[in-house]
Parts: C-alpha cells; structure tokens; sequence
C-alpha cells in the first residue's frame, strides 16, 4: 500500500472539520435513523473515489485483526496510521472534488467519518506502546463506526442495517 500525503493546509482544514462535526455529531441521540444513500448524491469520481477508499480500509482492518491475533504491534501502528492518514480519498481529491464531497456529505457523515480516523490513530498509538487491550478496544471502536455509518448512510449497500443502528453506538 502506498502512502502519499495531501497538502497539509487542506489535510488540517478538513481535520478540523471533521472534529467540529464529531463535536456536534456527539450530542445527536444513540438510534440516529437512517438517511438518503450518500451514494446517490456524490458525483461518479467521487463514489468510484470512496468505493476504492474503502476496500483500502477493508484491507488495512484485515491487516490490523491479523496483527492483533498475532500479537505485532508494529502491523497494527502501520495499518492504523495509514486509515489515519487516509487512502485514496485525500490524495486524489480535486478541488472541485472537495467541494463536491462537503456539499454532498451531511455533517453527520463527516462526524463518524472523523470518529473513524481520530480512534484509528488511538489505535496506533495503542500500538507503539504494546498495548494489547487498548489496541482491542480502539479496533472495535473502529468496527463501531464503519457500522454506523453504514447503517445510516449506505443502507443501499447493507440493506442489513435498513431501519436499525448498530446496539450499543452512541455519539
């Protein structure tokens, strides 16, 4: 997998963003029900942009499970920091793209999208410290929020999850 960096001013703005929106996205309640597919409102290079982010994801969590199981922290630091850092997503995204994305995403998406990359640098961090509980604990914190998000935001895609969030997620 290769790591390339976007510029660090948009990388600290949209960072920021993404806390404010966890800020605001905290005091919503557990059971936020589901919304539109935000795969019908994002422009075609951005969901083609999304989807290979996200088998980017799958991939590094695949790789984190296989690193806890066996017990090397410096697996679980690299995967964690790259879902930190983003994949394909900021690297590749367009200005036109950016704007696009924050027109299309509500701010309940940047929230858990933020959650999501905020506990993944916990979880490397965990790591570097050889923090085996901690390491386990930010790891399903990061199962949590891809289930919430899917369950609000890509029920089109998990028809599971229509009408139901995941028990015991709250903002």
């Amino acid at each position: 997998m290769k790591h390339i960096s976007i510029t660090h001013r948009f990388q600290k703005r949209f960072r920021a963003g993404a806390v404010a929106a966890l800020l605001a996205g905290s005091l919503l309640p557990a059971a936020v029900p589901a919304q539109e597919p935000i795969g019908t409102k994002l422009t075609p290079r951005l969901h083609e942009l999304l989807r290979d982010e996200m088998l980017s994801i799958r991939q590094a969590m695949e790789h984190i499970m296989n690193g806890l199981v066996a017990g090397d922290s410096s697996i679980v630091a690299n995967m964690a920091m790259q879902v930190h850092d983003s994949f394909i997503l900021t690297q590749q995204l367009t200005e036109q793209d950016k704007k696009d994305l924050m027109a299309a995403a509500p701010k309940e998406f940047l929230a858990l999208d933020g959650e999501f990359h905020v506990t993944a640098k916990k979880l490397a961090h965990a790591a570097e410290q050889k923090d085996f509980e901690l390491q386990r604990f930010y790891y399903g914190k990061m199962v949590d929020s891809c289930q919430a998000c899917h369950s609000q935001f890509v029920t089109d895609r998990f028809p599971q999850f229509a009408g139901k969030a995941p028990e015991g997620h709250a903002h």
